[in-house]
């Protein structure tokens, strides 16, 4: 194996839930759940948000997004056929799907800051007065459209198939955006839009 394709100990790892929330009620209900692919490209958010200081010069480069990406289906019943995505994969596949005729992908900012816990059983390694090391982020589908501009809508049968975590240093360019965790849901997990009803996504880091 090459020395730039070892896979180190990085010491961060990822879990996601699907949830459908009730565009009235705001009800949550548990879909699915399953564990995401840290990205190589995490080392250079860490890097630049741990090393450099936010002045007026610097960016931000906590994860402030979520990309949700979505395949339009004449048949619902079928699942969405995936190709594999290496950890050093980065926002160009996102770029690609200009030219795919039914794929696409919502790019929702993180509205609300993650909540801060201890990831389990790693209580005792932590001071008393620093116990947090897991951040949960959590964002839904918003919009009736992609980045692209396909339909996202129950009447096309938008299928929710992948999502990640990014860094979006400065969102109103998103050639800036890095990759920092991706998930593919596994073929029962993959969740269709359904009318008065959002797919919101639960993403727990730990770093351990």
């Amino acid at each position: 194996m090459a020395a730039d394709k070892i896979s180190p100990n990085n010491g961060v790892r990822g879990h996601v839930t699907l949830w459908r929330v009730d565009d009235t009620t705001g009800l949550k209900t548990p879909v699915a759940s399953q564990p995401n692919q840290i990205q190589y490209s995490w080392g250079y958010v860490a890097a630049k948000q741990l090393g450099y200081k936010r002045q007026a010069d610097r960016l931000d480069y906590s994860i402030s997004a979520l990309y949700i990406e979505f395949e339009n289906q004449a048949t619902p019943e079928l699942a969405i056929s995936v190709a594999p995505f290496s950890r050093d994969i980065d926002i160009g596949y996102y770029n690609s799907l200009v030219d795919s005729s039914s794929r696409d992908f919502l790019r929702i900012p993180l509205s609300i800051e993650p909540a801060l816990s201890v990831s389990a059983g790693y209580e005792g390694n932590l001071p008393i007065n620093q116990q947090g090391n897991q951040l949960t982020f959590f964002v839904q589908t918003a919009g009736t459209a992609g980045v692209y501009g396909k339909t996202f809508s129950h009447l096309v049968n938008s299928k929710v198939f992948s999502a990640a975590l990014v860094a979006a240093p400065v969102f109103s360019d998103r050639t800036k955006d890095v990759i920092f965790a991706r998930t593919v849901f596994a073929a029962a997990n993959q969740v269709t839009k359904e009318p008065s009803s959002q797919i919101g996504i639960t993403w727990d880091v730990a770093f351990e």
